[in-house]
């Protein structure tokens, strides 16, 4: 791990992933358990786990010897993907089910709310959960593989316990969503699908999908998970996997509203899975390795800053080594939280990393 000089990278805990974040604090998560990392104190408030996965005793039982600290300890799990806050008590967790917890009246415990159809409900990308800052309401698309059976858009309502399809892609349009954003600039909500040319797009909906308009897509530069919105543009690192053809090197674009164009930023090489805002107007995105890639790029993870001269620079960055854990990602990653995290600073998780697996790390600037 090779630092500039005027950074420095510390520990937080082990096995605590981090989800969403605002400049007071952060959701992290650790097996089954959520907690609030306070930036101000370095405090983790526990804020609820998800019950057992069915009643009775057995049920209860079973759940208490997977969720006790020496099974945490050494044979942990993959850990939750998907938390996010709805509101100051309301916390919404996308995993086997949906759960709720509103820390007024649920307990320790959060609530899962009852889907009902023929076909079942399929989980998003991590990162890929966004709260609409007005309505309330929360948004996912599904992420299939090998599926022919076209993609469902979900909307939640949190606070009413309830759940439906809000949007419908064929499976001729997209493979699966990678991701929902929120945009505070335009009261947005954006949408980021794959994989192909004629998959890759990034639409938008001003009016919670009652309408979808595509801003451009059909070729691998539209392949996007992670974007980053200010008061002219959007900003998305490509994602173009392993799959995707040599010459397809991975960019950092830029769209300017005002005028339509489109520029690029930097070039990145591996792809760019996590983006997060920090409160001075800087950013980070992280690019992830893909074992197999076809592109002529270094086996790393890296975390990139966009300073105040608004330039892209290869911050941090982790060589790969497989972790082979069961039902985990084989690629290496640095997990980000979506939203805004405090000036001057960047927490994140490495994932199949050869130092720091696993670690949430604070990288101080």
């Amino acid at each position: 791990m090779n630092l500039p000089s005027h950074v420095t990278a510390t520990c937080l805990g082990r096995e605590l992933l981090p989800h969403s974040s605002d400049a007071a604090g952060c959701l992290v998560s650790r097996d089954h358990s959520i907690f609030r990392y306070r930036y101000s104190d370095g405090q983790l408030l526990r804020v609820c786990r998800l019950p057992p996965a069915a009643d009775g005793m057995m049920a209860r039982l079973k759940d208490a010897l997977a969720r006790s600290p020496l099974r945490v300890r050494w044979f942990p799990g993959p850990g939750l993907e998907h938390v996010v806050s709805v509101d100051e008590t309301t916390t919404l967790v996308v995993y086997d089910k949906i759960y709720v917890h509103r820390a007024e009246s649920d307990g320790i415990l959060a609530k899962a709310i009852a889907w009902k159809d023929s076909r079942p409900l399929y989980t998003p990308l991590r990162g890929g959960v966004a709260v609409h800052a007005i309505s309330r309401k929360t948004y996912f698309g599904e992420y299939l593989n090998g599926r022919k059976l076209g993609v469902r858009v979900y909307r939640v309502d949190a606070l009413r316990g309830q759940v439906e399809v809000c949007w419908n892609f064929s499976g001729d349009e997209a493979k699966h969503v990678h991701s929902i954003h929120y945009d505070r600039y335009r009261n947005r909500l954006w949408v980021c699908t794959g994989d192909l040319d004629h998959e890759s797009a990034i639409y938008y909906t001003d009016d919670e999908f009652v309408t979808l308009h595509k801003l451009g897509g059909g070729d691998q530069t539209w392949r996007a998970i992670a974007l980053l919105f200010d008061e002219e543009g959007v900003e998305w690192g490509m994602d173009a996997g392993k799959d995707a053809p040599a010459e397809a090197l991975n960019n950092i674009y830029r769209f300017e509203f005002s005028s339509g164009r489109r520029s690029v930023q930097a070039t990145v090489g591996n792809p760019v899975y996590a983006a997060c805002d920090l409160a001075d107007g800087t950013a980070v995105m992280a690019t992830s390795f893909e074992p197999g890639r076809k592109q002529a790029t270094p086996s790393e993870a890296a975390l990139w800053w966009r300073g105040p001269d608004r330039r892209w620079q290869k911050l941090f960055a982790l060589d790969f080594a497989p972790s082979h854990r069961k039902r985990m990602s084989e690629y290496a990653h640095l997990l980000l939280p979506k939203g805004v995290m405090p000036s001057g600073s960047a927490c994140f998780t490495p994932v199949n990393t050869q130092t720091h697996s696993c670690q949430l790390l604070k990288l101080s600037l």
